[in-house]
């Protein structure tokens, strides 16, 4: 076993190490251009505004998040819905942040309606003082302000805005498998016989899912046969028939 905490591990590192079963875990990245379930191309963001995702947040060391920061405005788009964007507005609130919610969907991180969360959700937000926008959409950052849309209809309002928090779609960090892919070649000769990219460099997901795709890769290492995604389940399929 080879342990390198905090380093970056080049495809020369990986096949180097002597391992015959190379697992890549290496999770994603949030979006920065506003694409997600609402937009499927980038959104109009002026050269010097303040865009931030929550990888900016949960890296604990952003100036919003520093004792002694003035308040500032800060608008959140959630394009997510599930449980991040709310939780994240709280945070911003409770620092003292003026915050405003934007999402096209009905309710604050509506997804959780599955989970039974919601109620309690909105309770906290609002109780946060965050102001929400709901089934309105982010289409253009400027200077200490920003463009919503409502979703239904299209009016456009603009809002203030120091800083837009983007929880939108996230990307897999899949550079390093797909380096290894392209030296498929070499793999014999470092004794390498399978390189597999599982969880959130795969494709992103959720906690659960990224979880279960790390125990799946272990129970079925010694299985023969390709990873366990390339192996299709068996589904029963209702067909009509005519009448004899």
């Amino acid at each position: 076993m080879v342990i390198a905490r905090g380093e970056e591990i080049t495809p020369d590192d990986a096949l180097g190490h002597g391992f015959t079963d190379i697992l890549v875990a290496t999770g994603a990245r949030w979006r920065k251009d506003g694409v997600g379930r609402w937009h499927t191309s980038a959104i109009p963001v002026a050269a010097q505004a303040s865009v931030l995702t929550p990888d900016d947040l949960l890296a604990g060391d952003h100036p919003l998040q520093q004792s002694g920061t003035a308040p500032q405005r800060i608008l959140v788009f959630d394009d997510d819905h599930y449980y991040l964007g709310g939780v994240l507005a709280e945070l911003l609130a409770g620092l003292g942040h003026e915050v405003r919610l934007v999402t096209p969907a009905p309710l604050v991180s509506s997804w959780t309606s599955h989970t039974l969360e919601i109620g309690d959700i909105q309770r906290r937000v609002y109780q946060a003082g965050i102001t929400v926008d709901a089934s309105r959409v982010l289409v253009s950052v400027g200077l200490g302000e920003a463009r919503t849309a409502c979703a239904y209809t299209g009016s456009p309002a603009n809002v203030p805005a120091d800083a837009v928090l983007l929880v939108t779609a996230r990307m897999p960090r899949d550079d390093l498998f797909l380096a290894l892919e392209r030296r498929q070649d070499e793999w014999s000769a470092h004794g390498v016989r399978s390189v597999t990219c599982v969880g959130d460099a795969w494709a992103p997901t959720t906690i659960a899912g990224a979880v279960w795709a790390g125990r799946r890769y272990a129970e079925e290492l010694d299985v023969p046969g390709g990873p366990s995604r390339d192996r299709s389940y068996r589904r029963e399929y209702t067909a009509l028939d005519s009448l004899a």
